[in-house]
């Protein structure tokens, strides 16, 4: 596994923002998440990468925005339980669930949630790992781009105006796209994650979707 996270450091070249991960979070997570996502932890800890377009997410400081989106969602796998494994400058999430693995993404600026079952590849630690290595793989300033409504690429642009966001914050729209506010760089602001993202929740209908446009 140490090969992968030397591929990926070069990937992602150094962390824009360092947080170590909390000692006892090995032990909560340990058989829940794959090894390999506990030793991206070791390694990087809960860190933002591509000047704050990426980061890895403490799933304790993000659950009450993952629980928030999945609450009373009919999948017909059935309930699972989720954490946030990733998450973009905007608050797109790609959440790990326990029993169906790395299947579901939250895009909660467009109110999607796109499920795509990975239960048949649970069956071994590797076949975790892999779904880990997978998921990181996306985590690029690609994957992390959100087209605006003058139809230009929004993050170089806030992070020119606003700067960079921190772990507990992200860029949204005041007022709120499903509000009718618009996705443009005047309306943006540096919010607070958990606010702004629990109030999407409340404001944006949900869409189950089984592919991933992304933005």
């Amino acid at each position: 596994m140490s090969s992968f996270i030397d591929e990926i450091s070069d990937f992602w070249g150094a962390p824009y923002k360092s947080i170590p991960i909390p000692a006892e979070r090995y032990e909560k997570y340990r058989g829940i998440v794959p090894d390999l996502l506990l030793e991206v932890w070791r390694n990087f800890g809960f860190s933002g990468f591509q000047d704050g377009a990426v980061w890895l997410c403490d799933p304790d400081a993000w659950q009450p925005i993952v629980d928030a989106w999945t609450a009373n969602l009919s999948l017909a796998t059935g309930p699972d339980e989720w954490l946030a494994v990733t998450r973009t400058a905007f608050g797109h999430m790609t959440l790990w669930g326990r029993r169906t693995g790395m299947s579901l993404h939250i895009v909660p600026y467009r109110g999607w949630i796109v499920f795509d079952d990975c239960s048949a590849e649970m069956g071994t630690g590797e076949d975790r790992d892999i779904q880990v290595q997978a998921a990181l793989w996306t985590m690029s300033s690609e994957y992390a781009e959100v087209i605006g409504d003058d139809e230009k690429p929004l993050f170089p642009r806030l992070l020119k105006d606003l700067g960079p966001i921190d772990a507990d914050t992200v860029y949204g729209f005041v007022p709120a796209p499903a509000l009718g506010g618009a996705m443009i760089p005047r309306a943006a602001e540096i919010l607070d994650a958990n606010s702004y993202l629990q109030l999407l929740n409340e404001v944006t209908g949900r869409t189950v979707m089984a592919e991933n446009p992304y933005n």
